[in-house]
Protein backbone atom coordinates (compact mmCIF):
# COMPACT_ATOMS: atom_id res chain seq x y z
CA UNK A 1 0.00 0.00 0.00
CA UNK A 2 1.24 3.98 -0.81
CA UNK A 3 2.69 5.69 1.62
CA UNK A 4 1.07 9.21 -0.10
CA UNK A 5 -2.85 10.45 0.63
CA UNK A 6 -5.55 8.40 -0.37
CA UNK A 7 -7.02 9.05 -3.92
CA UNK A 8 -10.56 7.92 -2.31
CA UNK A 9 -11.62 7.66 0.93
CA UNK A 10 -14.81 6.16 2.17
CA UNK A 11 -15.57 6.39 6.14
CA UNK A 12 -18.77 5.23 7.42
CA UNK A 13 -21.04 4.95 4.30
CA UNK A 14 -24.61 3.86 5.25
CA UNK A 15 -27.17 3.31 2.11
CA UNK A 16 -30.85 2.65 3.93
CA UNK A 17 -33.86 1.99 1.35
CA UNK A 18 -37.44 2.24 3.24
CA UNK A 19 -37.45 -1.26 5.01
CA UNK A 20 -34.01 -2.38 5.13
CA UNK A 21 -30.58 -1.22 5.40
CA UNK A 22 -28.39 -2.28 1.79
CA UNK A 23 -25.12 -0.86 3.62
CA UNK A 24 -23.76 -0.80 7.05
CA UNK A 25 -20.91 2.17 7.79
CA UNK A 26 -17.85 0.61 4.72
CA UNK A 27 -15.13 2.23 5.47
CA UNK A 28 -12.05 2.08 3.08
CA UNK A 29 -9.54 3.86 1.36
CA UNK A 30 -8.54 3.25 -2.56
CA UNK A 31 -4.38 4.88 -3.43
CA UNK A 32 -3.02 6.19 -6.35
CA UNK A 33 -1.90 2.97 -8.46
CA UNK A 34 -3.34 0.75 -6.78
CA UNK A 35 -6.19 -1.89 -7.74
CA UNK A 36 -8.50 -2.60 -5.49
CA UNK A 37 -11.04 -5.27 -5.99
CA UNK A 38 -14.40 -5.78 -4.26
CA UNK A 39 -16.06 -9.62 -4.24
CA UNK A 40 -19.14 -10.81 -2.92
CA UNK A 41 -22.38 -12.75 -3.42
CA UNK A 42 -25.51 -11.10 -5.30
CA UNK A 43 -27.00 -8.52 -3.15
CA UNK A 44 -23.80 -7.78 -1.04
CA UNK A 45 -23.89 -4.11 -1.65
CA UNK A 46 -20.85 -4.22 -4.11
CA UNK A 47 -22.45 -2.29 -6.67
CA UNK A 48 -24.32 -0.05 -4.49
CA UNK A 49 -20.77 0.63 -3.85
CA UNK A 50 -19.67 1.64 -7.18
CA UNK A 51 -22.49 3.83 -7.86
CA UNK A 52 -22.41 5.81 -4.10
CA UNK A 53 -18.76 6.48 -5.26
CA UNK A 54 -19.77 7.49 -8.89
CA UNK A 55 -23.03 9.86 -7.42
CA UNK A 56 -25.53 8.07 -9.15
CA UNK A 57 -27.50 7.34 -6.25
CA UNK A 58 -29.02 11.05 -5.72
CA UNK A 59 -31.74 10.29 -8.12
CA UNK A 60 -32.73 6.68 -6.22
CA UNK A 61 -35.28 7.06 -3.01
CA UNK A 62 -32.75 5.38 -1.33
CA UNK A 63 -31.58 7.45 1.74
CA UNK A 64 -27.63 7.80 1.71
CA UNK A 65 -24.96 9.35 4.33
CA UNK A 66 -21.58 9.06 5.04
CA UNK A 67 -18.93 10.38 7.60
CA UNK A 68 -16.70 11.18 4.80
CA UNK A 69 -16.05 10.36 0.74
CA UNK A 70 -13.06 12.37 -0.56
CA UNK A 71 -11.98 11.75 -4.14
CA UNK A 72 -8.72 13.82 -4.44
CA UNK A 73 -9.73 17.58 -3.75
CA UNK A 74 -13.55 16.79 -3.90
CA UNK A 75 -15.49 16.62 -1.14
CA UNK A 76 -17.76 13.98 -3.15
CA UNK A 77 -20.69 14.77 -0.42
CA UNK A 78 -21.26 18.09 -1.79
CA UNK A 79 -20.91 18.29 -5.31
CA UNK A 80 -23.52 19.79 -7.50
CA UNK A 81 -25.13 17.67 -10.13
CA UNK A 82 -22.80 19.72 -13.03
CA UNK A 83 -19.69 18.95 -10.49
CA UNK A 84 -20.35 15.17 -10.64
CA UNK A 85 -20.56 15.16 -14.94
CA UNK A 86 -17.24 16.67 -14.96
CA UNK A 87 -15.89 14.46 -12.83
CA UNK A 88 -17.23 11.51 -14.32
CA UNK A 89 -16.74 12.44 -17.54
CA UNK A 90 -12.41 13.54 -17.45
CA UNK A 91 -11.16 11.89 -13.72
CA UNK A 92 -13.69 8.92 -12.68
CA UNK A 93 -14.23 6.02 -15.63
CA UNK A 94 -16.85 3.69 -14.91
CA UNK A 95 -17.70 0.47 -16.74
CA UNK A 96 -21.10 -1.38 -16.10
CA UNK A 97 -22.21 -4.78 -16.05
CA UNK A 98 -24.88 -4.89 -18.62
CA UNK A 99 -22.99 -3.14 -21.76
CA UNK A 100 -26.62 -3.88 -23.56
CA UNK A 101 -28.70 -1.31 -21.04
CA UNK A 102 -25.56 1.08 -20.94
CA UNK A 103 -24.98 2.11 -24.62
CA UNK A 104 -27.48 4.29 -26.67
CA UNK A 105 -29.17 1.84 -29.07
CA UNK A 106 -29.89 4.64 -31.69
CA UNK A 107 -26.03 5.84 -31.79
CA UNK A 108 -23.03 4.21 -33.63
CA UNK A 109 -20.81 3.09 -31.36
CA UNK A 110 -17.73 5.25 -32.54
CA UNK A 111 -19.87 8.41 -32.13
CA UNK A 112 -20.71 7.49 -28.77
CA UNK A 113 -17.39 7.11 -27.44
CA UNK A 114 -16.27 10.14 -29.33
CA UNK A 115 -19.02 12.30 -27.62
CA UNK A 116 -16.64 11.81 -24.12
CA UNK A 117 -13.77 13.18 -25.96
CA UNK A 118 -15.49 16.41 -27.48
CA UNK A 119 -16.88 17.38 -24.40
CA UNK A 120 -13.78 17.18 -21.98
CA UNK A 121 -10.90 17.27 -24.65
CA UNK A 122 -9.81 19.45 -27.31
CA UNK A 123 -8.96 18.52 -30.52
CA UNK A 124 -10.53 18.37 -34.17
CA UNK A 125 -12.97 15.66 -35.68
CA UNK A 126 -10.49 13.90 -37.23
CA UNK A 127 -8.37 13.83 -34.28
CA UNK A 128 -10.93 12.34 -32.07
CA UNK A 129 -11.66 10.01 -34.18
CA UNK A 130 -8.40 8.54 -34.63
CA UNK A 131 -8.10 8.42 -30.98
CA UNK A 132 -11.41 6.74 -30.51
CA UNK A 133 -10.17 3.84 -33.11
CA UNK A 134 -6.72 3.74 -31.72
CA UNK A 135 -8.81 2.77 -28.10
CA UNK A 136 -11.17 -0.29 -30.16
CA UNK A 137 -7.33 -1.46 -31.17
CA UNK A 138 -6.12 -1.29 -27.46
CA UNK A 139 -9.43 -3.14 -26.81
CA UNK A 140 -8.79 -6.12 -28.99
CA UNK A 141 -11.91 -4.57 -31.52
CA UNK A 142 -11.54 -6.59 -34.69
CA UNK A 143 -11.83 -3.79 -37.63
CA UNK A 144 -12.39 -1.08 -35.45
CA UNK A 145 -13.37 0.95 -38.24
CA UNK A 146 -16.59 -1.30 -38.89
CA UNK A 147 -17.26 -1.05 -35.02
CA UNK A 148 -17.14 2.71 -35.46
CA UNK A 149 -20.05 2.82 -37.69
CA UNK A 150 -22.21 0.05 -36.14
CA UNK A 151 -24.90 0.10 -33.78
CA UNK A 152 -24.63 -2.11 -30.77
CA UNK A 153 -27.09 -4.06 -31.71
CA UNK A 154 -24.90 -5.81 -34.47
CA UNK A 155 -22.23 -6.13 -31.83
CA UNK A 156 -21.78 -9.19 -29.66
CA UNK A 157 -22.18 -9.42 -25.99
CA UNK A 158 -18.01 -9.27 -25.59
CA UNK A 159 -17.80 -6.60 -28.35
CA UNK A 160 -20.12 -4.39 -26.59
CA UNK A 161 -18.36 -4.78 -23.28
CA UNK A 162 -15.14 -3.92 -24.86
CA UNK A 163 -16.82 -0.42 -26.38
CA UNK A 164 -17.82 0.33 -22.94
CA UNK A 165 -14.14 0.00 -21.96
CA UNK A 166 -12.92 2.07 -24.69
CA UNK A 167 -15.33 4.57 -23.52
CA UNK A 168 -14.29 4.31 -19.55
CA UNK A 169 -10.53 4.84 -20.59
CA UNK A 170 -10.56 7.73 -23.74
CA UNK A 171 -10.15 10.84 -21.04
CA UNK A 172 -7.38 8.34 -19.35
CA UNK A 173 -9.44 8.69 -15.68
CA UNK A 174 -7.47 8.54 -12.15
CA UNK A 175 -10.03 6.17 -10.59
CA UNK A 176 -11.66 3.85 -12.86
CA UNK A 177 -14.69 1.60 -11.28
CA UNK A 178 -14.82 -1.44 -13.68
CA UNK A 179 -18.51 -3.43 -12.57
CA UNK A 180 -17.70 -7.05 -13.51
CA UNK A 181 -16.43 -5.51 -16.45
CA UNK A 182 -15.21 -8.98 -18.03
CA UNK A 183 -18.28 -11.08 -17.33
CA UNK A 184 -19.26 -11.41 -21.02
CA UNK A 185 -15.59 -11.82 -22.53
CA UNK A 186 -14.26 -15.02 -23.43
CA UNK A 187 -10.91 -16.10 -21.40
CA UNK A 188 -8.55 -15.04 -23.97
CA UNK A 189 -10.02 -11.29 -24.79
CA UNK A 190 -10.43 -11.39 -20.82
CA UNK A 191 -6.51 -11.92 -20.23
CA UNK A 192 -6.13 -9.09 -22.87
CA UNK A 193 -7.75 -6.83 -21.47
CA UNK A 194 -6.92 -7.22 -17.71
CA UNK A 195 -3.44 -7.18 -19.44
CA UNK A 196 -4.39 -3.58 -21.27
CA UNK A 197 -6.35 -2.68 -17.65
CA UNK A 198 -3.23 -3.30 -15.99
CA UNK A 199 -0.87 -1.41 -18.62
CA UNK A 200 -3.16 1.90 -18.57
CA UNK A 201 -2.81 1.91 -15.10
CA UNK A 202 0.94 1.12 -14.49
CA UNK A 203 1.43 3.80 -17.44
CA UNK A 204 -1.48 6.37 -15.47
CA UNK A 205 -1.04 5.91 -12.42
CA UNK A 206 -5.07 4.99 -12.71
CA UNK A 207 -6.33 3.53 -10.01
CA UNK A 208 -9.01 0.79 -9.79
CA UNK A 209 -11.72 -0.12 -8.10
CA UNK A 210 -12.57 -3.99 -9.91
CA UNK A 211 -15.54 -5.29 -8.80
CA UNK A 212 -15.99 -9.23 -9.56
CA UNK A 213 -17.38 -12.38 -8.47
CA UNK A 214 -14.48 -14.39 -10.25
CA UNK A 215 -12.09 -14.74 -7.25
CA UNK A 216 -9.28 -16.41 -9.72
CA UNK A 217 -9.68 -13.60 -11.72
CA UNK A 218 -9.07 -11.13 -8.50
CA UNK A 219 -6.25 -13.20 -7.56
CA UNK A 220 -4.15 -12.43 -10.04
CA UNK A 221 -5.26 -8.98 -11.04
CA UNK A 222 -5.83 -6.84 -7.62
CA UNK A 223 -3.46 -5.83 -5.14
CA UNK A 224 -5.65 -5.48 -2.38
CA UNK A 225 -9.15 -7.64 -1.92
CA UNK A 226 -12.04 -6.32 0.03
CA UNK A 227 -15.19 -9.01 0.55
CA UNK A 228 -18.31 -7.69 1.54
CA UNK A 229 -21.56 -10.00 3.06
CA UNK A 230 -24.60 -8.79 3.60
CA UNK A 231 -24.08 -4.85 3.46
CA UNK A 232 -20.59 -5.32 5.74
CA UNK A 233 -17.12 -5.19 4.86
CA UNK A 234 -16.21 -8.27 6.70
CA UNK A 235 -12.20 -9.03 5.10
CA UNK A 236 -9.48 -6.35 3.35
CA UNK A 237 -6.67 -7.53 3.14
CA UNK A 238 -3.70 -7.87 0.94
CA UNK A 239 -4.37 -10.32 -2.47
CA UNK A 240 -1.91 -12.65 -1.04
CA UNK A 241 -2.62 -12.75 2.10
CA UNK A 242 -6.29 -13.14 1.68
CA UNK A 243 -5.99 -16.06 -0.42
CA UNK A 244 -3.55 -17.94 1.81
CA UNK A 245 -5.38 -17.91 4.50
CA UNK A 246 -9.40 -16.44 4.73
CA UNK A 247 -10.86 -15.52 7.88
CA UNK A 248 -14.27 -16.12 7.44
CA UNK A 249 -16.26 -19.20 6.66
CA UNK A 250 -17.89 -17.15 3.92
CA UNK A 251 -14.68 -16.28 2.19
CA UNK A 252 -13.70 -19.76 2.03
CA UNK A 253 -16.98 -20.42 0.52
CA UNK A 254 -16.59 -18.07 -2.31
CA UNK A 255 -13.13 -18.76 -3.46
CA UNK A 256 -14.27 -22.89 -3.83
CA UNK A 257 -17.93 -22.70 -5.61
CA UNK A 258 -16.14 -22.75 -8.75
CA UNK A 259 -15.69 -25.85 -10.93
CA UNK A 260 -12.23 -26.81 -9.52
CA UNK A 261 -10.22 -28.09 -13.10
CA UNK A 262 -8.48 -31.35 -11.22
CA UNK A 263 -11.36 -33.13 -9.56
CA UNK A 264 -15.27 -33.23 -10.78
CA UNK A 265 -17.35 -33.27 -7.81
CA UNK A 266 -20.75 -34.81 -7.94
CA UNK A 267 -22.44 -31.58 -6.95
CA UNK A 268 -20.59 -28.28 -6.44
CA UNK A 269 -20.27 -26.79 -3.02
CA UNK A 270 -21.96 -23.81 -2.04
CA UNK A 271 -21.50 -20.92 0.45
CA UNK A 272 -23.49 -22.24 3.14
CA UNK A 273 -21.90 -25.70 2.93
CA UNK A 274 -18.79 -23.93 4.41
CA UNK A 275 -20.87 -21.89 6.72
CA UNK A 276 -21.83 -25.10 8.03
CA UNK A 277 -18.94 -26.40 8.53
CA UNK A 278 -19.19 -29.42 5.60
CA UNK A 279 -15.69 -31.06 4.66
CA UNK A 280 -16.74 -33.37 2.38
CA UNK A 281 -18.13 -33.67 -1.24
CA UNK A 282 -18.79 -36.47 -3.29
CA UNK A 283 -16.22 -37.10 -6.43
CA UNK A 284 -17.40 -38.58 -9.59
CA UNK A 285 -15.15 -41.64 -10.65
CA UNK A 286 -13.77 -42.16 -14.25
CA UNK A 287 -14.80 -45.40 -14.00
CA UNK A 288 -18.76 -44.05 -12.60
CA UNK A 289 -18.36 -41.73 -15.80
CA UNK A 290 -17.12 -44.25 -18.56
CA UNK A 291 -20.51 -46.20 -17.55
CA UNK A 292 -22.88 -43.92 -18.16
CA UNK A 293 -21.34 -42.29 -21.57
CA UNK A 294 -21.26 -46.27 -22.97
CA UNK A 295 -25.60 -46.38 -22.19
CA UNK A 296 -25.98 -42.63 -23.38
CA UNK A 297 -23.86 -43.04 -26.99
CA UNK A 298 -25.53 -46.25 -27.39
CA UNK A 299 -29.05 -44.42 -28.51
CA UNK A 300 -29.81 -42.46 -31.70
CA UNK A 301 -29.25 -38.81 -31.31
CA UNK A 302 -32.05 -36.67 -30.44
CA UNK A 303 -30.66 -33.78 -32.25
CA UNK A 304 -28.38 -33.81 -35.62
CA UNK A 305 -26.79 -30.72 -37.49
CA UNK A 306 -25.19 -31.23 -40.81
CA UNK A 307 -22.78 -28.81 -42.98
CA UNK A 308 -24.80 -25.39 -41.29
CA UNK A 309 -23.99 -22.50 -43.20
CA UNK A 310 -24.80 -18.90 -41.97
CA UNK A 311 -23.90 -15.48 -43.29
CA UNK A 312 -25.23 -12.10 -42.98
CA UNK A 313 -24.47 -9.46 -45.34
CA UNK A 314 -22.47 -6.37 -44.65
CA UNK A 315 -23.22 -4.01 -47.23
CA UNK A 316 -26.56 -3.46 -49.02
CA UNK A 317 -25.77 -1.65 -52.52
CA UNK A 318 -27.61 -1.83 -55.70
CA UNK A 319 -24.74 -1.27 -58.23
CA UNK A 320 -22.04 -3.02 -56.29
CA UNK A 321 -20.64 -5.96 -54.60
CA UNK A 322 -22.02 -6.91 -51.46
CA UNK A 323 -20.30 -7.92 -48.60
CA UNK A 324 -21.30 -10.89 -46.27
CA UNK A 325 -19.78 -11.99 -42.73
CA UNK A 326 -19.35 -15.82 -42.59
CA UNK A 327 -20.41 -16.91 -38.74
CA UNK A 328 -20.50 -20.39 -39.49
CA UNK A 329 -19.47 -22.74 -41.64
CA UNK A 330 -19.93 -26.35 -42.61
CA UNK A 331 -20.87 -26.96 -38.64
CA UNK A 332 -21.54 -30.59 -38.03
CA UNK A 333 -22.76 -32.53 -34.58
CA UNK A 334 -25.11 -34.81 -32.90
CA UNK A 335 -26.49 -34.49 -29.48
CA UNK A 336 -28.13 -37.88 -27.46
CA UNK A 337 -30.83 -37.92 -25.35
CA UNK A 338 -30.06 -37.64 -21.79
CA UNK A 339 -26.41 -35.48 -22.90
CA UNK A 340 -24.95 -32.14 -21.88
CA UNK A 341 -22.81 -31.03 -25.33
CA UNK A 342 -20.85 -28.12 -24.50
CA UNK A 343 -19.85 -25.47 -27.08
CA UNK A 344 -17.00 -22.98 -26.04
CA UNK A 345 -15.16 -20.38 -28.59
CA UNK A 346 -14.23 -16.66 -28.34
CA UNK A 347 -16.84 -13.77 -28.27
CA UNK A 348 -18.30 -13.41 -32.00
CA UNK A 349 -17.19 -17.05 -33.36
CA UNK A 350 -20.95 -18.40 -33.95
CA UNK A 351 -21.77 -19.82 -30.56
CA UNK A 352 -24.97 -17.82 -30.27
CA UNK A 353 -25.65 -17.97 -34.26
CA UNK A 354 -26.24 -21.69 -33.75
CA UNK A 355 -28.61 -21.39 -30.88
CA UNK A 356 -30.96 -19.11 -32.94
CA UNK A 357 -30.93 -21.24 -35.76
CA UNK A 358 -31.67 -24.46 -33.74
CA UNK A 359 -34.95 -22.53 -32.60
CA UNK A 360 -35.55 -21.44 -36.06
CA UNK A 361 -35.11 -17.91 -35.08
CA UNK A 362 -32.13 -17.42 -37.77
CA UNK A 363 -32.72 -19.35 -40.66
CA UNK A 364 -29.11 -20.96 -41.21
CA UNK A 365 -28.34 -19.93 -45.12
CA UNK A 366 -27.99 -24.35 -46.03
CA UNK A 367 -27.27 -27.30 -44.19
CA UNK A 368 -29.64 -29.54 -42.50
CA UNK A 369 -31.07 -29.64 -38.57
CA UNK A 370 -32.71 -32.69 -37.76
CA UNK A 371 -34.97 -33.08 -34.56
CA UNK A 372 -35.79 -36.48 -33.68
CA UNK A 373 -35.47 -37.02 -37.85
CA UNK A 374 -37.32 -34.62 -38.48
CA UNK A 375 -36.28 -31.08 -40.45
CA UNK A 376 -36.36 -28.38 -37.80
CA UNK A 377 -38.23 -26.17 -40.25
CA UNK A 378 -41.01 -28.53 -40.59
CA UNK A 379 -42.00 -29.57 -37.18
CA UNK A 380 -45.29 -28.73 -35.95
CA UNK A 381 -46.07 -27.01 -32.81
CA UNK A 382 -46.28 -29.44 -30.47
CA UNK A 383 -42.67 -30.62 -31.45
CA UNK A 384 -41.23 -27.08 -31.91
CA UNK A 385 -42.12 -26.70 -28.26
CA UNK A 386 -40.13 -29.19 -27.16
CA UNK A 387 -37.07 -27.50 -27.54
CA UNK A 388 -36.39 -23.92 -25.84
CA UNK A 389 -33.88 -21.50 -25.67
CA UNK A 390 -32.42 -19.90 -21.67
CA UNK A 391 -30.79 -15.97 -22.87
CA UNK A 392 -27.58 -15.28 -21.75
CA UNK A 393 -29.07 -11.81 -19.69
CA UNK A 394 -32.25 -12.28 -17.47
CA UNK A 395 -33.41 -8.98 -17.01
CA UNK A 396 -33.43 -8.27 -20.83
CA UNK A 397 -35.18 -11.93 -21.60
CA UNK A 398 -38.08 -10.61 -18.98
CA UNK A 399 -40.88 -8.13 -19.88
CA UNK A 400 -39.92 -5.51 -17.07
CA UNK A 401 -43.80 -4.35 -16.70
CA UNK A 402 -45.15 -8.43 -16.47
CA UNK A 403 -45.19 -10.16 -12.97
CA UNK A 404 -42.86 -13.14 -12.68
CA UNK A 405 -46.23 -14.92 -12.52
CA UNK A 406 -47.45 -14.00 -16.08
CA UNK A 407 -43.86 -13.98 -17.15
CA UNK A 408 -44.06 -17.79 -16.71
CA UNK A 409 -47.65 -18.77 -17.86
CA UNK A 410 -47.31 -17.09 -21.30
CA UNK A 411 -45.99 -20.34 -23.18
CA UNK A 412 -48.89 -22.02 -21.38
CA UNK A 413 -51.08 -19.56 -22.80
CA UNK A 414 -49.61 -19.62 -26.37
CA UNK A 415 -49.16 -22.95 -26.64
CA UNK A 416 -53.08 -23.76 -24.77
CA UNK A 417 -51.19 -25.92 -22.46
CA UNK A 418 -53.82 -24.77 -19.68
CA UNK A 419 -57.13 -24.13 -20.06
CA UNK A 420 -58.53 -22.62 -17.12
CA UNK A 421 -56.81 -19.76 -14.59
CA UNK A 422 -56.79 -21.94 -11.51
CA UNK A 423 -54.74 -24.72 -13.58
CA UNK A 424 -52.41 -21.94 -14.64
CA UNK A 425 -51.45 -20.52 -11.46
CA UNK A 426 -51.12 -24.50 -10.14
CA UNK A 427 -48.61 -25.03 -12.88
CA UNK A 428 -46.52 -21.66 -12.74
CA UNK A 429 -46.27 -22.71 -8.94
CA UNK A 430 -45.35 -26.00 -10.23
CA UNK A 431 -42.70 -24.51 -12.28
CA UNK A 432 -41.60 -22.09 -9.61
CA UNK A 433 -40.39 -24.96 -7.28
CA UNK A 434 -38.87 -26.86 -9.50
CA UNK A 435 -36.11 -24.24 -9.93
CA UNK A 436 -36.11 -23.69 -6.05
CA UNK A 437 -38.36 -20.38 -5.52
CA UNK A 438 -42.17 -19.94 -3.13
CA UNK A 439 -45.20 -18.92 -4.53
CA UNK A 440 -44.18 -15.23 -2.58
CA UNK A 441 -42.83 -14.07 -5.92
CA UNK A 442 -45.88 -14.83 -8.12
CA UNK A 443 -46.69 -11.28 -8.24
CA UNK A 444 -43.15 -9.44 -7.91
CA UNK A 445 -41.62 -8.32 -11.06
CA UNK A 446 -38.12 -8.83 -12.27
CA UNK A 447 -36.71 -5.33 -10.91
CA UNK A 448 -37.29 -6.78 -7.68
CA UNK A 449 -35.37 -10.26 -7.67
CA UNK A 450 -31.49 -10.66 -7.78
CA UNK A 451 -29.55 -11.64 -10.81
CA UNK A 452 -29.82 -15.51 -9.39
CA UNK A 453 -33.61 -15.57 -9.00
CA UNK A 454 -33.85 -13.97 -12.54
CA UNK A 455 -31.96 -16.51 -14.01
CA UNK A 456 -34.40 -19.38 -12.24
CA UNK A 457 -37.44 -17.41 -13.72
CA UNK A 458 -36.08 -18.03 -16.99
CA UNK A 459 -35.21 -21.29 -16.43
CA UNK A 460 -38.73 -21.66 -15.28
CA UNK A 461 -40.25 -20.22 -18.23
CA UNK A 462 -38.46 -22.49 -20.60
CA UNK A 463 -39.73 -25.45 -18.83
CA UNK A 464 -43.04 -24.65 -19.27
CA UNK A 465 -43.71 -26.03 -22.58
CA UNK A 466 -42.15 -29.56 -21.17
CA UNK A 467 -39.19 -29.65 -23.52
CA UNK A 468 -36.84 -32.55 -24.16
CA UNK A 469 -34.08 -30.08 -24.83
CA UNK A 470 -32.86 -26.73 -23.63
CA UNK A 471 -30.24 -24.79 -25.65
CA UNK A 472 -28.34 -23.11 -22.65
CA UNK A 473 -26.65 -19.46 -24.09
CA UNK A 474 -24.43 -18.23 -21.56
CA UNK A 475 -27.34 -19.20 -18.96
CA UNK A 476 -24.62 -18.29 -16.11
CA UNK A 477 -22.40 -15.74 -17.33
CA UNK A 478 -23.96 -13.13 -15.76
CA UNK A 479 -24.07 -14.53 -12.24
CA UNK A 480 -21.43 -14.36 -9.07
CA UNK A 481 -19.79 -17.52 -8.17
CA UNK A 482 -22.07 -18.84 -5.55
CA UNK A 483 -25.05 -18.41 -7.23
CA UNK A 484 -23.81 -19.68 -10.46
CA UNK A 485 -22.24 -23.11 -8.47
CA UNK A 486 -26.86 -23.17 -6.99
CA UNK A 487 -28.28 -22.43 -10.45
CA UNK A 488 -25.58 -25.13 -11.65
CA UNK A 489 -26.77 -27.95 -9.34
CA UNK A 490 -30.12 -26.91 -10.19
CA UNK A 491 -29.77 -27.89 -14.37
CA UNK A 492 -27.86 -30.96 -12.73
CA UNK A 493 -31.15 -31.82 -10.72
CA UNK A 494 -33.47 -30.82 -13.27
CA UNK A 495 -31.73 -32.84 -16.07
CA UNK A 496 -31.94 -36.07 -13.95
CA UNK A 497 -35.30 -35.47 -13.34
CA UNK A 498 -37.12 -34.50 -16.24
CA UNK A 499 -35.15 -36.63 -18.64
CA UNK A 500 -33.67 -33.19 -20.69
CA UNK A 501 -30.47 -33.01 -23.10
CA UNK A 502 -28.78 -29.49 -22.79
CA UNK A 503 -26.59 -27.48 -25.34
CA UNK A 504 -24.21 -25.93 -22.74
CA UNK A 505 -23.05 -22.68 -24.68
CA UNK A 506 -19.99 -20.70 -22.91
CA UNK A 507 -17.21 -18.70 -23.26
CA UNK A 508 -16.28 -20.14 -19.65
CA UNK A 509 -14.23 -23.75 -19.69
CA UNK A 510 -14.27 -24.62 -16.80
CA UNK A 511 -17.66 -24.66 -15.82
CA UNK A 512 -18.60 -26.41 -19.52
CA UNK A 513 -16.03 -28.57 -18.74
CA UNK A 514 -17.94 -29.65 -15.35
CA UNK A 515 -21.19 -29.75 -17.06
CA UNK A 516 -20.32 -31.50 -20.17
CA UNK A 517 -19.90 -34.66 -21.33
CA UNK A 518 -18.57 -33.51 -24.47
CA UNK A 519 -16.96 -30.49 -25.81
CA UNK A 520 -17.20 -28.73 -29.22
CA UNK A 521 -14.42 -26.02 -29.88
CA UNK A 522 -15.32 -22.95 -32.01
CA UNK A 523 -13.32 -20.70 -33.75
CA UNK A 524 -14.44 -17.84 -36.92
CA UNK A 525 -17.42 -20.31 -37.14
CA UNK A 526 -15.45 -23.57 -37.71
CA UNK A 527 -15.71 -26.55 -35.68
CA UNK A 528 -11.86 -26.93 -34.98
CA UNK A 529 -12.38 -29.66 -31.92
CA UNK A 530 -14.54 -32.13 -30.27
CA UNK A 531 -14.25 -34.86 -27.73
CA UNK A 532 -15.15 -35.93 -24.38
CA UNK A 533 -14.96 -33.52 -21.57
CA UNK A 534 -11.92 -34.57 -19.47
CA UNK A 535 -9.94 -35.68 -22.55
CA UNK A 536 -10.44 -32.63 -24.07
CA UNK A 537 -9.68 -30.27 -21.33
CA UNK A 538 -6.18 -32.16 -20.33
CA UNK A 539 -4.85 -33.55 -23.55
CA UNK A 540 -6.39 -30.45 -26.13
CA UNK A 541 -4.94 -31.62 -29.80
CA UNK A 542 -5.48 -28.19 -31.47
CA UNK A 543 -3.61 -25.19 -31.16
CA UNK A 544 -6.52 -22.74 -30.33
CA UNK A 545 -8.19 -24.96 -27.89
CA UNK A 546 -4.91 -25.12 -26.02
CA UNK A 547 -4.33 -21.43 -26.52
CA UNK A 548 -7.89 -21.16 -24.58
CA UNK A 549 -6.89 -23.49 -21.88
CA UNK A 550 -3.92 -21.60 -20.96
CA UNK A 551 -5.93 -18.58 -20.88
CA UNK A 552 -7.92 -19.54 -17.82
CA UNK A 553 -7.38 -17.77 -14.85
CA UNK A 554 -6.08 -19.96 -11.45
CA UNK A 555 -5.87 -19.68 -8.26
Amino acid sequence: MNANLPLLSIEGLTIDSEDSPLLSGLSFSIFTNEIVAIVGESGSGKSLTALSIAGLLSDSKLNVESKKMQFGKHDLSALSQKDWERIRGKNLGMVFQEPQSSLNPSMRCGPQVMERLQKFEKGDKKTNIDKVINSFNQVQLPDPKRIFKAYPNELSGGQKQRVMIAMALICNPQLLIADEPTTALDVTVQKEILSLLKNKQKSNKMSILFISHDLSLVAQFADRVMVMHRGELIENEKTTILFKNPRFAYTRGLLFARPQPDKRLERLPSVSDFTLAKKSFKVVSNANRKKSHKILYSKSPILEVENLYKEYPLTRNWFKDNKNLRAVENFSFNLYPGETLGLVGESGCGKSTISRALVNLDSPTSGRILYQGREISGLDRSKRREIQLVFQDPLAALHPLKTIGDVIAEPLEIHQLVNYKKQRIERVVELLEQVGMKVGFLNRYPHELSGGQRQRVVIARALATKPRLLILDEAVAALDISIQAQVLNLLNDLKKQLQLSYLFISHDLNVVKYMSDRIMVMEKGILVEEGEADELYYRPKNSYTKKLIAALPRI
